[in-house]
């Protein structure tokens, strides 16, 4: 008996929509059937039916971009909680980042602490990021250690990381850093903000007794960014590292990195759904739940970041999932600069920014592959993960186009209640989330347990 019959669905197959019926066993999807065959298959062959009828089914989301701060902070979030907000957002599979965690992942030693520790914890699929930073980039031994661990690649900042353990590059130690990683064939994922930059600019704020919200806003302008991506592609020319830019905000600068990548550069530029649905005005009424960094841009900057998404000059989608303590974040409503830069959107931002896709009239088919066949090719996982085909794994998000969804307090399943996305309403709905064949999410309920899922190893020699 097979394990599994999703039928009557509009199912996203090779850059389209079309009836079928997925049959999948022992985790995989074995066969993909059209709908409107002679011969209808029987409910009794399955150990489970689902109906999708009026539902689109698509590959399951993968975040490339989240904290879960596990262990060390788990109090801000964990694996556990984490990952179940995550499935409850579409997304079947997570990439940790090494810091907000304690200590940071910067040691083959710690990696493997972390490996153990979270073993039981996810419900959905997991790979982990390593750090790479201005303590550890001269140790090719550890580094090398951590990539025949299993990391997906290494994470690094331009500028402060906010976390102690975590020191960031300077421009000789970028280059560096590069060069190691190109060596190692291992991918750099670079937090691109200059911080020469911006500490001229928030000691003047702060000369000027500026603790307002726009002040934290002047302190990080476009130009810090443009400049760090500038650095990094001048670098990237000469080491001809594999470098991918987390949290883009700045169209100028995703252009520059999509223009590199015509030139050949092996880069790519990642944009978070908080930079598409929020402006400065939204930062300024809300306050410190929308403090990140980069910060959220002016309404003019907004609607460039969408022809960017249009246009398919941007490559993935990332969460950037950074929460904290609520405590953390309304210390800030006085003084902005002592709130914790971070936004809670795991569980709300993919569902949101396809919602507001298909408002601006850009098909779902165009944006699926940001956070599934994209996301699945640049880090290596492919056969495996981001598409609907046989022999994949059977990870799917099913979405009613048809139900609206009102956030609600009640309904936030991070470990801290609250994001910016509370109250807000959207014209679709993620109904069901698989993994690997086995439902963990649906009808408004986590379904799965901690530890059903597994670490993704990113060579994919095993499975």
């Amino acid at each position: 008996m097979n394990q599994l019959l999703i039928k009557n669905g509009q199912v996203f197959w090779k850059g389209s929509f079309t009836e079928m019926d997925i049959i999948v066993n022992d985790g995989l999807i074995k066969e993909l059937m059209f709908s409107n065959r002679r011969e209808p298959l029987k409910d009794t062959f399955f150990h489970k039916v689902i109906d999708a009828k009026e539902s689109f089914i698509v590959p399951g989301f993968i975040d490339s971009h989240v904290h879960f701060n596990d262990p060390g902070r788990d109090n801000w979030e964990g694996f556990e909680t984490g990952s179940q907000a995550a499935a409850a957002g579409g997304i079947t599979t997570v990439f940790d980042m090494p810091l907000n965690s304690s200590p940071s992942v910067v040691t083959s030693s710690i990696l493997a602490g972390k490996k153990k520790h979270i073993r039981t914890r996810s419900t959905i699929d997991f790979g982990l990021w390593g750090g790479i930073t201005s303590h550890n980039v001269h140790n090719e031994t550890e580094l090398k250690a951590m990539k025949q661990m299993g990391i997906v690649g290494f994470k690094a900042f331009l500028s402060e990381s906010g976390i102690s353990d975590f020191p960031y590059l300077r421009k000789k130690e970028l280059k560096e850093a590069m060069e190691i990683t190109n060596k190692l064939d291992s991918i750099l994922a670079l937090h691109a903000e200059d911080n020469v930059s911006i500490i001229k600019n928030t000691s003047k704020l702060l000369s000027n007794r500026r603790n307002d919200r726009r002040a934290f806003l002047e302190s990080r302008p476009l130009e810090c960014e443009e400049l760090a991506v500038r650095t990094a592609l001048e670098l990237v020319g000469e080491t001809g590292a594999s470098v991918h830019f987390v949290h883009v905000s700045s169209p100028k600068a995703i252009e520059e990195i999509h223009e590199a990548k015509q030139r050949g550069m092996d880069v790519t530029a990642e944009i978070c759904p908080h930079y598409l649905l929020f402006d400065e005005e939204d930062f300024v009424r809300i306050g410190p739940m929308l403090k990140c960094a980069p910060p959220i841009r002016k309404n003019e900057t907004v609607d460039k970041l969408w022809e960017c998404v249009k246009a398919g000059t941007i490559d993935t989608v990332g969460s950037d999932h950074s929460p904290c303590l609520n405590s953390m974040k309304t210390v800030g409503d006085k003084n902005i600069w002592e709130a914790w830069g971070g936004i809670q959107g795991v569980q709300f931002g993919f569902p949101f920014f396809i919602d507001e896709s298909l408002k601006r009239g850009i098909p779902l088919e165009r944006i699926l592959p940001f956070f599934t066949s994209n996301v699945s090719k640049r880090f290596h996982l492919g056969g495996r993960k981001g598409i609907i085909d046989a022999g994949y794994d059977a990870d799917f998000t099913i979405i009613n186009p048809n139900s609206g969804t009102k956030v609600s307090k009640s309904s936030i399943l991070s470990k801290n209640k609250f994001t910016p996305y509370e109250n807000m309403t959207m014209n679709i709905a993620v109904e069901t989330t698989i993994v690997r064949g086995e439902v963990v999410y649906g009808k408004e309920q986590i379904l799965g347990k901690p530890g059903d899922g597994k670490e993704i190893i990113s060579s994919l020699k095993i499975r």
